[in-house]
């Protein structure tokens, strides 16, 4: 049987999503390693275990204050792909995973997600002073693991072009990670849906708190709702179990605040299983997204999915899954999205909605975009 590592984030859902579809498919023996500023929760840990993936033990994140332990994880890194005999190293997000390329001397496929190749790559062609010289080199070591990688994998047409712009790379192949739209649009079982959320009417915001998704941008359009809105309609959010956590305090801040001034109804989860989540998406009356950058958000698939009004930031997203197939907010302006909310809530088309749900079908389902790696995978080997 021959033998993939992933060198993952075990907190990342896509990530998840990826290595699982491999798991199941029993084709593959898997080992996935991590590292240790990532932790692992039990109940990721369990379904790894109980699909047989080798969940081996953290490393030390690549540093360049720390070069004791960066060298010993390079170390183990190799130790791991000389004593399993791995065929295969995938790296399921570009950066920082990336900067282990140089000692991989296996295949190697790397996939970009959206901020990695958007925002991070590019940021570092930024800088002054020392910091301009430590962002170039590191830039060169990102540069040099592209090169190296036999294959590239992006989850939108805009990494694509990204990567071409940065590094002159013309053979990257679109792969999304899709989402299950069959299970999807059968999760309409109130049943399922969190006791406090049976029978009201509610806007879900499913994105994590954090910068890139200007969580913020919504709070101010929802200050300026009118009362009626407000009075009818709650409002979902998913806090996230990452990221940074000054920001997350000072939304939820925000949320109480506007429960007293403007009588807000809302709901904060931390983490929701996918039962859960696909039910609020298939009960929900509108679903808005608001970050600065992305890539090709499965939240959006799982609404066109659950044939749920939605509402994206134009921000270039790829055309043929979300042309014609939702609202666009043009500019970041938080009146501009109160209008868009207004609207979506009281008329919004329904030939928007038999779009969406035509589009994820043909471009966003989760088997469709797997077997195209699995391809990959099989030719590699």
């Amino acid at each position: 049987m021959k033998k993939i590592l992933y060198i993952s984030n075990p907190a990342s859902i896509h990530d998840q999503k990826w290595i699982t579809f491999f798991a199941l498919k029993n084709e593959f023996s898997l080992f996935v390693i991590y590292e240790k500023q990532n932790k692992i929760n039990y109940e990721t840990l369990n379904v790894y275990s109980s699909l047989g993936i080798n969940v081996l033990n953290p490393i030390d994140k690549f540093s360049i204050t720390s070069p004791f332990k960066t060298i010993k994880s390079f170390v183990t890194i190799s130790r791991i792909l000389k004593n399993n005999n791995i065929d295969i190293v995938h790296i399921l997000f570009a950066t920082p995973h990336a900067l282990w390329c140089k000692y991989i001397n296996c295949k190697l496929i790397i996939t970009t997600r959206g901020s990695d190749v958007l925002q991070v790559l590019p940021s570092l062609k930024k800088g002054t002073g020392l910091k301009k010289i430590y962002y170039q080199w590191l830039f060169n070591l990102f540069k040099k693991a592209f090169k190296k990688a036999n294959l590239i994998t992006c989850t939108s047409i805009k990494q694509q072009r990204k990567l071409k712009k940065l590094f002159n790379l013309n053979m990257t192949y679109l792969i999304r990670t899709g989402v299950n739209v069959n299970k999807i649009i059968k999760q309409t079982n109130q049943e399922k849906l969190p006791s406090e959320l049976v029978g009201k009417k509610f806007v879900f915001s499913p994105r994590f708190f954090s910068p890139i998704y200007n969580i913020e941008l919504q709070l101010k359009a929802i200050e300026l709702l009118p009362k009626s809105i407000l009075k009818k309609y709650s409002f979902v959010f998913i806090r996230g179990l990452q990221h940074d956590k000054r920001y997350k305090k000072m939304i939820i801040n925000w949320l109480q605040k506007l429960r007293q001034s403007v009588n807000l109804n809302f709901y904060v989860y931390d983490h929701l299983d996918q039962e859960k989540l696909w039910t609020i998406f298939n009960f929900s009356s509108l679903v808005i997204h608001t970050p600065i950058s992305d890539g090709t958000p499965n939240s959006a698939l799982e609404a066109m999915a659950a044939k749920r009004p939605l509402i994206l930031p134009r921000i270039g997203y790829d055309k043929d899954l979300f042309d014609n197939a939702c609202f666009y907010i043009s500019e970041n302006s938080p009146q501009l999205l109160a209008d868009l909310i207004i609207k979506a809530i009281s008329d919004y088309p329904q030939e928007l909605l038999v779009n969406a749900f035509e589009n994820v079908n043909k471009y966003g389902k989760r088997e469709v975009e797997m077997m195209k790696l699995y391809s990959f995978y099989k030719s590699l080997i």
